[in-house]
């Protein structure tokens, strides 16, 4: 498809933007302590600015510091102490030639005291995210806030955005008083739709009149609820989007919202998943529509062809590859990095930030947003390529994702470079992990990979094991061990062992399963793994030595997991003792205390897996420079390989 009405100038209001990529605002925990803009925020925005978006809409940013601060290094614009900072953001971005907006925001009870030092408030007496007593705003406070908004308008003003979007959307305060679920009022602010909207409409009214007429302004709203009853519907979202412009607004953003593990449609794992309410909006409004939701580029040039949306927006996008817009446009597809969907931008950014602001409030920073496929997110200065000095022979053993992006670094910056993959295709245990529901993207990062190492003319050696001799039949300057893992198997007497096999045996289809199955530990892997045969109709038990299934995953996926094997109605078995062994299986006591045997068709092992060192030592003693990376040096995540990858093809 080739990608024209993507690259369109457009207008909001009387803003011409230069094509129709919006990067939204999407909290980073990049600013300081104390809410100001940091070196490290506008290193950030800078360099996705460079990439050729055409509108970058700055983070939510709150309009009423401390009490609204949604997360601990949230920015802010409520004093004007803020404006110098703000305006070196702005004036970054717009050098790097895209226009520059911010949202306005007001976390509400989509916070903690432990970030604010004050109760969480909202439309009604509740419990917020964090299970603390809310406390219902009067409507003083409200008017209070109201101007609040309007102050902060001007302030963008005077920083030189381009334009502000005030956020109504998600589960903040604005879209708190929306919602039906959450605002129980029974004032003019409460009620029927048109006093639950009344917040909103009165803050797109204010900030108007606070910066004239010609000034871009535009509000971001849910186009739907999820997860909630009684809930906000599609029919309800498109009237507030005509009473929105009424009020003043010149483009609606739409979205969508969920709660417990429906919160995962806030960053959806299906390519347009919000498109539906987008073009509902689109519809009922004459103002320019702004789409969401994992929109990829031929989905968003087809959404805009069809009249769905005007603009649309890519966020985990541009985090993962801030130049997706300039290559989209070139046509080379084939080198956007892409975004696998795998939540560590949120989990061990953002989540992890307000989760240990509540638990060790003293603590510093956790980092704030970090990515799993681009190492250089927060570093934008430190990650360069530059050519190497001396160009050498790099032999790089192991075909994952560390030793991928170790040759391919190490191929850009001008070295001779041969991977060596036992395997017969490259991709290590990503193959294995892109199989499970909600994974399928991962692929992507593989042929990513792929295309990268061919184009650069790195030698890949596949179907060839790393060993000693030949190694060094290449005659190396320098060796990057990348080999990965070997499986752990446990020890269970009795057990017939025609009828064990690997979870990644099971994922990568070289093993057979029946219909009934135990899976031994209830980790990433071995819940992925129970999720996926769930899906093919096999009936499965998952038993855990430990107190907690997914001990190791963050919050957002390990509620989505659950969910998942909720639903398919796989068992799950924490706090297990192995008591012995009868004919007919492992005989286990449960966490009640019941003695149950385990009987199955196939035992699946998923107990982990210990890092692949057995010839690093003779490595080190025949070459003088070797590094040791990914699951080779550690088992961990993805990022952690490709993070160690980069650094190694940087160091050669």
């Amino acid at each position: 498809m080739r990608l024209q009405r993507l690259f369109e100038p457009t207008r909001i209001g009387r803003m011409t933007v230069k094509n129709r990529l919006v990067m939204p605002a999407m909290g980073t925990d990049y600013g300081s302590a104390d809410g100001f803009v940091t070196p490290k925020l506008i290193d950030y925005y800078a360099e996705r600015a460079k990439g050729g978006v055409g509108l970058i809409i700055v983070e939510n940013t709150s309009v009423d510091y401390p009490r609204g601060k949604a997360t601990p290094h949230q920015i802010s614009i409520d004093h004007d102490t803020y404006l110098e900072g703000l305006s070196e953001l702005a004036q970054a971005i717009k050098r790097g030639g895209a226009r520059a907006a911010i949202q306005l925001e007001h976390g509400g009870r989509d916070t903690n005291s432990a970030i604010t030092g004050q109760q969480p408030v909202g439309p009604s007496e509740s419990l917020s995210q964090g299970r603390e007593p809310v406390r219902a705003l009067s409507v003083a406070e409200i008017t209070e806030l109201v101007e609040r908004h309007a102050q902060a308008a001007v302030r963008a003003q005077k920083a030189g955005f381009d334009g502000v979007e005030i956020h109504g959307a998600h589960g903040h305060l604005l879209a708190q008083f929306i919602s039906p679920f959450l605002n129980r009022r029974q004032d003019w602010y409460g009620g029927s739709l048109e006093n639950r909207a009344r917040f909103l409409l009165e803050v797109i009214r204010a900030c108007r009149m606070a910066v004239g007429s010609d000034y871009p302004l535009w509000c971001r709203i849910n186009a739907a609820e999820y997860g909630v009853e009684p809930a906000l519907d599609y029919a309800q979202a498109v009237q507030i989007a005509r009473w929105a412009e009424e009020a003043g607004a010149d483009a609606i953003s739409v979205s969508a919202y969920g709660y417990r593990a429906q919160f995962t449609v806030l960053c959806p794992g299906v390519p347009g998943f919000h498109l539906m309410g987008a073009a509902l909006v689109k519809r009922g409004v004459g103002i320019p529509v702004i789409a969401v939701g994992r929109i990829l580029p031929e989905t968003g040039e087809w959404a805009i062809r069809e009249g769905i949306a005007d603009m649309v927006a890519m966020g985990r996008a541009l985090i993962a590859d801030p130049y997706l817009p300039n290559k989209a446009a070139e046509g080379r597809l084939e080198d956007i990095v892409p975004c696998i969907g795998c939540w560590e931008c949120i989990e061990t950014g953002i989540m992890q930030a307000i989760i240990q602001a509540i638990v060790n409030p003293g603590a510093p920073s956790g980092g704030g947003v970090r990515c799993s496929v681009n190492p250089a997110v927060a570093k934008e200065r430190e990650c360069k390529v530059p050519p190497a000095p001396n160009p050498r022979r790099v032999v790089v053993v192991g075909g994952g994702p560390a030793g991928m992006e170790a040759a391919r670094v190490a191929r850009l910056r001008g070295h001779d470079v041969t991977l060596l993959e036992k395997d017969a295709q490259l991709g290590g245990l990503l193959r294995a992990a892109a199989m499970p529901p909600h994974k399928q993207a991962i692929s992507l990062l593989i042929e990513y990979f792929e295309t990268q190492l061919d184009k650069l003319g790195v030698k890949v050696r596949l179907e060839v094991e790393g060993t000693l001799a030949r190694i060094s039949a290449s005659r190396p300057d320098a060796v990057i061990w990348a080999a990965g893992t070997t499986p752990v198997t446990l020890e269970i007497a009795g057990l017939d062992r025609s009828k064990v096999v690997t979870a990644i045996d099971v994922l990568n289809g070289k093993a057979e399963v029946g219909n009934t199955v135990v899976i031994f530990g209830a980790e990433g892997v071995g819940c992925e793994t129970a999720s996926y045969l769930a899906d093919q109709g096999k009936k499965v038990v998952v038993v855990e030595i430990k107190e907690r299934a997914l001990e190791k995953e963050g919050t957002i996926v390990r509620m989505r997991l659950l969910d998942d094997l909720s639903r398919k109605k796989v068992e799950v078995l924490t706090c297990v003792k192995y008591e012995g062994f009868e004919a007919e299986g492992p005989l286990i006591k449960t966490a009640a205390g019941e003695l149950r045997t385990l009987r199955a068709d196939t035992y699946i092992m998923a107990a982990g897996a210990k890092s692949n060192l057995l010839l690093v030592p003779a490595l080190v003693h025949r070459f003088k420079h070797v590094q040791v990376i990914g699951d080779a040096m550690e088992p961990r995540r993805i990022r952690n390989a490709i993070v160690e990858g980069f650094e190694a093809g940087q160091r050669v």
